[in-house]
C-alpha cells in the first residue's frame, strides 16, 4: 500500500489523507475503546503524517494520562487515537473511516484479555494481552 489513503467521518466534515504502510488492522478489546466506539475498535496503525482538509473539524479528547482520541466535532464519529505527549509519532485510524477499506486484512486482536464474554471472533489471528501490548510499547498503566 504505502500511498496516502483517503477517508472521512460520517458527515464528511473530517476528510483526511494518511500513509498506510501495511493494509492490516487490529481489533482492540480494551474497555476505553469499547466505551468510545460502542464495541471493539477495528483500527489501522499509521505514521502520524495525516493531512486534514479542515484540522478544526477534529476534536481531541485526552482519554488517559498518555492517549488522546479524535472525533468529528459535527457528527461525533470516533476516528483516531494517538499518543498525547507525542501526537506525531503514530496515529491509530478507525479502519472504516477509510473510503476504501477493502484491501485491509485483520492481523491481530489487542487487549484480548479485556474482551467481554458476550462476543467472540472466529478468526485464528493472534490474541495479545494488555501486558503484552504495553511490553511492546515499553509503557505501563491502563489502556488509553
Amino acid at each position: 500500500m504505502g500511498d496516502k489513503q483517503s477517508g472521512q467521518c460520517l458527515c464528511g466534515a473530517v476528510a483526511f489523507r494518511i500513509s498506510v504502510p501495511e493494509p492490516v488492522y487490529s481489533i482492540c478489546h480494551c474497555g476505553n475503546c469499547r466505551r468510545w466506539s460502542g464495541g471493539p475498535l477495528m483500527s489501522v496503525h499509521c505514521p502520524g503524517d495525516i493531512d486534514f482538509d479542515d484540522p478544526g473539524a477534529v476534536a481531541w479528547y485526552r482519554s488517559s494520562e498518555w492517549a488522546e482520541r479524535g472525533f468529528c466535532r459535527t457528527c461525533g464519529s470516533s476516528l483516531f487515537w494517538r499518543l498525547a505527549d507525542d501526537p506525531g509519532a503514530m496515529l491509530i485510524v478507525s479502519v472504516d473511516a477509510f473510503n476504501d477499506a477493502s484491501e485491509f486484512k485483520l492481523s491481530r486482536h489487542i487487549f484480548s484479555d479485556a474482551a467481554p464474554n458476550r462476543y467472540a471472533f472466529a478468526d485464528n489471528c493472534p490474541r495479545v494481552t494488555e501486558a503484552e501490548v504495553f511490553a511492546e510499547f515499553g509503557a505501563g498503566g491502563a489502556s488509553g
